[in-house]
């Protein structure tokens, strides 16, 4: 197995759910043809640079996978034959990918994705308590002497 990044930009005219559909596509043609995907990074709609295909926007996104050349084929053929897709580019990262490093790298990409919950919720319980620092800072507000 080798390790590839690609590039695809969708037409950015398209609705969401239409943008959805071809990413999960995608992903769905990574793993058929035996690859694994690392991760898909969303990089959004832009403005490009000149039209292509005759609209101005665009919406990128990146799939770090790890695959055969015949992955790599099979993916290339589904981006020229869906209307869809713009522009794309596939890159060869590495000649050879351990797996048991990938699936580690895998991991860790979820955990940094997913929020930390235990974490979150001792913190959220507790008081804030100002710092020391900020606490010999503030100066006492004068109370108005009573008169009588």
């Amino acid at each position: 197995m080798r390790r590839y990044e690609s590039v695809w930009v969708v037409h950015g005219d398209l609705p969401d759910e239409e943008v959805k559909s071809a990413i999960d596509k995608f992903s769905r043609i990574i793993t058929a043809a035996g690859g694994t995907l690392v991760g898909l990074d969303d990089w959004g709609r832009r403005k490009l640079a000149y039209k292509v295909k005759g609209t101005l926007r665009g919406y990128y996104l990146l799939a770090d996978f790890a695959g055969t050349p015949a992955t790599v084929k099979e993916l290339e053929r589904n981006y020229r034959i869906d209307d869809r897709i713009i522009r794309y580019h596939t890159v060869k990262k590495s000649d050879k990918v351990n797996l048991e490093a990938l699936q580690a790298e895998i991991a860790a990409r979820a955990q940094a994705a997913a929020p930390p919950e235990a974490e979150a919720a001792p913190a959220e319980a507790a008081p804030a308590a100002p710092a020391p620092a900020e606490a010999a800072s503030e100066e006492p507000t004068p109370t108005p002497a009573k008169e009588e």
